[in-house]
């Protein structure tokens, strides 16, 4: 097991307002923001609900992170994993596309081609936005955050909610009904974890600090707000919380210290936590700690947060109370542990739910597409042309 950063980041670029409730909030508490429209009719207007077994499955995908000609194998590996495990909800944890596209149609290719598999199947789905999805307007696309959103609200079976003024543009509180009624069982957050710092604040550059953005304190606010007016209406509802690019906290809980990163201390934060995968590169967070993982362990409903960002990290662990981990990345089209094993860690992540099970949440586990009998050779194997597009 790899415990440092041995293989070079790629694809780094230096250099949309969202967030919506599913449920209703409470009387006298401010709206967090509105539900989205759906078509009369449309399949996405039902409700997440458990199966009659009282169990749910959510898979997390994240990195697929390509051009319209999708790597094929990154659609074969999200094929045989929707196919083996039948999940009620899929998100796709940000970096869905690369910075390829040189046009509107181009970008809506992309997103297009790594969506097909959970609307094919009829299965739910959502995504949150990473670092790169907004890339393509270097080129011209105009395809920033927001009218990437508008254009998923055209497919059938995606539950990203309507933006409002909060930052970012993939803010959600989804609910999952039980399967004997229509209280909810359990809840999935989504959060816009930014894309890169600003070139300076007061006057000061970042230099010697990570390049990337932070969760927001107004989106801190609209979580603690939602949770708290969940809490009156349903009782506390435990829940799953998916945002792009890790939290300080996830290189904490890896070296058991917030100072140092060295490989005694990780011996002992693997006792202490229980982390189980790997690391094979820097936990690349925000450039500040606003505070998020404080707010959760306030409100005491998150069961574990969850982050895509760096492709070749896959571990987890339970941080005082929190589970904290990566789901693998997904995407064959972007850097992977470089050489022969290129595609090694390519993968997803599969949480498993029983309303029966006092907390819902019974575990997580990865998959992997070697482990599927996917092709592993390190050349692109993109498709011959993107998928068709929806008619609308």
């Amino acid at each position: 097991m790899k415990t440092s950063s041995s293989v070079p980041r790629r694809g780094i670029l230096l250099g949309g307002t969202a967030a919506a409730v599913t449920g209703i909030l409470a009387v006298g508490a401010r709206p967090a923001a509105a539900v989205a429209p759906q078509k009369q009719g449309s399949p996405a207007s039902a409700k997440l609900k458990f199966g009659r077994d009282g169990k749910f499955k959510i898979v997390q995908f994240n990195d697929t992170q390509d051009g319209p000609r999708t790597d094929r194998r990154t659609l074969e590996l999200m094929d045989a994993v929707l196919d083996s495990e039948k999940p009620g909800f899929v998100v796709i944890n940000g970096d869905v596309i690369n910075g390829s596209p040189t046009n509107a149609t181009e970008v809506k290719q992309a997103i297009n081609n790594v969506v097909q598999p959970m609307e094919s199947r009829k299965i739910p789905w959502a995504l949150t936005f990473g670092n790169h999805d907004e890339d393509s307007l270097s080129n011209g696309t105009k395809m920033d955050e927001a009218k990437i959103l508008e254009f998923l609200h055209g497919y059938d079976y995606n539950v990203n909610t309507k933006d409002d003024e909060t930052f970012g543009s993939s803010n959600s509180q989804l609910l999952i009904n039980s399967s004997q009624g229509n209280k909810p069982a359990f809840g999935i957050w989504l959060l816009d974890s930014g894309r890169y710092a600003p070139e300076k604040i007061g006057g000061q550059d970042f230099e010697g600090l990570k390049s990337y953005d932070w969760i927001r304190p107004e989106q801190i606010d609209w979580y603690r707000e939602t949770s708290r007016a969940t809490e009156v209406r349903h009782g506390k509802v435990q829940s799953l919380m998916f945002f792009h690019i890790p939290l300080w906290e996830h290189h904490h809980m890896w070296y058991g210290s917030q100072f140092t990163s060295n490989d005694a201390d990780h011996a002992k934060a693997v006792k202490k936590h229980g982390i189980v995968g790997v690391k094979n590169e820097d936990v690349y967070v925000g450039a500040f700690n606003s505070g998020l993982f404080a707010a959760m362990q306030e409100r005491g409903d998150v069961r574990g947060a969850y982050c895509g960002h760096d492709h070749i990290n896959t571990f987890m662990g339970d941080y005082y109370g929190i589970e904290l981990g990566y789901g693998p990345g997904t995407g064959f089209g972007t850097y992977g542990l470089g050489g022969t094993k290129e595609h090694e860690l390519r993968g997803a992540r599969v949480f498993e739910l029983d309303e029966k099970h006092e907390g819902v949440y019974t575990g997580t586990r990865t998959l992997f597409a070697k482990d599927y009998g996917i092709d592993m050779d390190p050349k692109r194997q993109p498709l011959a042309e993107p998928l068709p597009l929806p008619e609308r």
